[in-house]
């Protein structure tokens, strides 16, 4: 039964984050993953700290943070990945200080990388799952660069970041926003959005079944078998690409006939 939950919960994240992680990908803001975890993940430090349930003070320093990130318009000069990265660190530091302060903190502090994916119940994976849908559809329909069209994506990427942290940690939540986008990354832009979402069901599923084989963590297990996975795709679609030079240089030509289309429609960012 307790394989049976973990499964299905890493399923219902590796059907999501990754294609939230090919948006992320598009905008070259790769670390706002990252910063909303880890802003998340110190919510729940402070809650413990202030004796608070965590899920809470996690929304309200995330709330507080999308905001302040909506306001830093996509095309700015300042570079975004700096921005955010330092956001992170900030977030990290608060987080590492407040737990040091309290009892048993370092094992608090492994709680929230690796989560508590082996105590999720059924009532947790439809919360997961309801929140993962929400996060949906707010943040795939297209959007403009305006404040409020930010606020909107950046919002529907913390609704599934903050629950989802708490069922699987900030490494993996990380991990399956990245590396499936990733791996299918293509010549600068997105590869096939199934793709990514197939590689993340079968590391999903081969790490669980693995981590229970060999009594591993979870959570690290399916990072290991996600990234091995990743890394052999990646490799595949190099190769595929190097041998079809033709194939590689029309892709490239209508790419740039896209890019001269959508130049005067600078103002709306579509996913």
């Amino acid at each position: 039964m307790i394989l049976l939950t973990v499964l299905i919960a890493t399923l219902v994240i590796a059907i999501t984050l990754p294609v939230l992680g090919q948006r992320v990908l598009e905008r070259r803001i790769v670390f706002v993953d990252l910063a909303l975890a880890q802003v998340a993940a110190t919510g729940y430090a402070m809650g413990m700290a202030l004796q608070i349930p965590g899920v809470y003070a996690a929304a309200a320093t995330t709330s507080i943070a999308l905001v302040l990130m909506a306001l830093m318009d996509e095309d700015t000069p300042l570079p975004k990945e700096a921005v955010m990265g330092a956001v992170y660190a900030f977030a990290a530091s608060v987080g590492m200080v407040l737990l040091s302060l309290l009892p048993y903190g370092e094992g608090q502090l492994m709680g929230l990388l690796f989560g508590s994916v082996l105590g999720i119940d059924w009532q947790g994976i439809i919360e997961l799952s309801v929140f993962a849908g929400l996060g949906l559809l707010l943040a795939l329909p297209e959007h403009s660069n305006t404040f409020t069209g930010r606020l909107r994506f950046y919002a529907g990427l913390s609704l599934i970041i903050v629950p989802a942290i708490y069922a699987i940690g900030v490494l993996l939540v990380f991990a399956y926003l990245v590396m499936p986008a990733l791996s299918v990354w293509r010549r600068g832009h997105n590869g096939p959005t199934w793709q990514a979402l197939t590689l993340a069901v079968i590391a999903s599923t081969a790490g669980t079944l693995l981590a229970d084989f060999l009594d591993l963590p979870p959570s690290a297990t399916v990072v290991l078998t996600l990234a091995f996975i990743a890394v052999i795709t990646g490799l595949i679609i190099y190769f595929v690409d190097r041998n079809n030079p033709e194939e590689v240089e029309e892709d490239e030509e209508e790419d740039d006939e896209s890019e001269e289309e959508d130049g005067p429609e600078r103002g709306s960012l579509t996913d």
